[in-house]
């Protein structure tokens, strides 16, 4: 069966390592035309702005039950809360202080993810993501290390504690870029964390091991015993100290891989989204230099990094030349799983229909039901450093293999266009689904904004 391939480079002011090379050697002139036609049959919508003035929203959320108040991550270290529909002056939690010093342009650091324990409403715990200063005691030479860190608020205050703080996880990064970020409490009660494969390019550079396959290196994201990087962990954060293992986690043992690690192979999850009704967990994962993907991830999965890139054989010596062979599982035994979603890349001057892959959410909002169950992502912008971000929505179906998707225009756009940076997406407790952009290519300024697809 022939599959429509949307090409998206993974280049991005604060997402993921931005690719060498401008030209897609797989790209021919057929398969670029269809790409076109495929994208261009999307839903309309309207988008509602709720919120200006930020610097570089990454990601938005609400505690659970909560209808009124939402929940904004700025990359530059603050949490600003959006109330009555206005964006509050004063941040909810500000760790400016504690985070690395950012740069202008393509940076992945900063303020990433946070979550609201499912119990926040009774015990006001919940959790964030932040890029701090390296460690003492971290390998020597290495850029950062990420934090994951509980807070604690008044449930219905409009600041947290910053003296609550309770460090959960570090871990050493040995660049910059490729961070993961993203903090999610599953249907299960236990939190998940995206961690990419330590930042570089190939997953083969200082701080990077070689593991079971030689052809190409193997990598962090295909080493589950040394260490956690270019993972989905799972952990339980009501038990232990400082937290517990989930008794099913697939290395819960100890024996083959960290006992923390839910899924591996991935390069960098910046952003995964579980559906509100079916439980199912899609991560929007970065590519090389080819391909990006969006999976559906299973317990004890292996979606392939740096063996592959999507549905093809990597080759980390030669980036844009793939093997024409490679393994179908890996050492252990378990498969190695294909996306249900590929992109192909749009490098400088390429011929293809974006930059930078973002992952997104299941919509169940109530005012486009043609989108109900469609998985809302986009990328970063259409054209190199130019503000132009742009939202495709895809079949969401567990049991398909390959995800149909479409690019959805905006009636209150010029030419239907977002016109901005597309930074991250969000969704509240009604299904709605947000839209987080800028007009900047790294963390500065005051054009961030949150709108609403509602």
């Amino acid at each position: 069966m022939k599959r429509s391939l949307i090409p998206i480079c993974l280049i991005s002011s604060f997402l993921f390592h931005f690719c060498s090379n401008p030209e897609n050697t797989a790209n021919t002139a057929a398969e670029n035309k269809e790409d076109v036609s495929v994208s261009q049959a999307g839903d309309s919508v309207d988008l509602e702005t709720m919120a200006q003035g930020l610097t570089s929203p990454v990601y938005l959320t609400a505690p659970p039950n909560d209808m009124e108040r939402l929940f904004v991550v700025d990359q530059t270290g603050q949490i600003r809360l959006i109330k009555g529909g206005q964006l509050l002056p004063r941040p909810f939690l500000d760790v400016k202080d504690k985070i690395v010093t950012l740069k202008e342009e393509h940076e992945e650091r900063g303020l990433l993810g946070m979550a609201f324990h499912p119990d926040f409403q009774s015990n006001g715990r919940f959790f964030v993501y932040y890029s701090a200063p390296l460690r003492k005691g971290a390998p020597a030479g290495w850029d950062h290390t990420s934090h994951i860190a509980e807070f604690r608020a008044t449930p219905d205050a409009e600041a947290a504690d910053i003296q609550s703080e309770k460090t959960i996880l570090l871990i050493d990064e040995p660049q910059a870029n490729h961070n993961g970020g993203m903090l999610a409490f599953g249907p299960d009660g236990y939190l998940y964390i995206s961690l990419g494969d330590g930042g570089g390019a190939n997953d083969n550079e200082k701080g990077h091991v070689p593991d079971w396959y030689p052809k190409n290196g193997g990598g962090n994201g295909q080493d589950t015993r040394n260490n956690l990087l270019g993972s989905i962990l799972r952990i339980d954060v009501n038990s232990g100290i400082p937290y517990g293992i989930p008794a099913d986690n697939p290395f819960a043992d100890g024996r083959k891989g960290r006992k923390e690690i839910y899924a591996y192979g991935l390069r960098n999850p910046f952003r995964f989204a579980f559906d509100k009704e079916t439980s199912m967990l899609i991560a929007a994962d970065a590519g090389q230099e080819l391909y990006e993907e969006i999976d559906v991830i299973k317990k004890g999965g292996n979606y392939g990094w740096n063996v592959k890139e999507g549905r093809h054989c990597f080759n980390a010596s030669q980036n844009t030349q793939l093997f024409p062979d490679c393994p179908t599982q890996d050492s252990l035994g378990n498969p190695l799983i294909d996306p249900v979603l590929e992109f192909k890349n749009n490098k400088k001057g390429g011929v293809g229909l974006g930059i930078v892959s973002v992952g997104g959410e299941v919509y169940r909002g109530s005012g486009y039901q043609s989108l109900v169950g469609s998985y809302l992502f986009g990328v970063w912008t259409q054209h190199h450093e130019k503000p132009n971000g742009a939202i495709f929505a895809a079949e969401a179906n567990a049991d398909k293999s390959d995800w149909p998707y479409k690019k959805i225009f905006l009636k209150n756009r010029h030419r239907g266009e977002l016109g901005e940076f597309l930074l991250g997406f969000g969704r509240d407790n009604a299904g709605a689904v947000y839209v987080l952009t800028n007009q900047k290519h790294g963390p500065v300024g005051t054009t961030g904004r949150v709108d609403r697809i509602k």
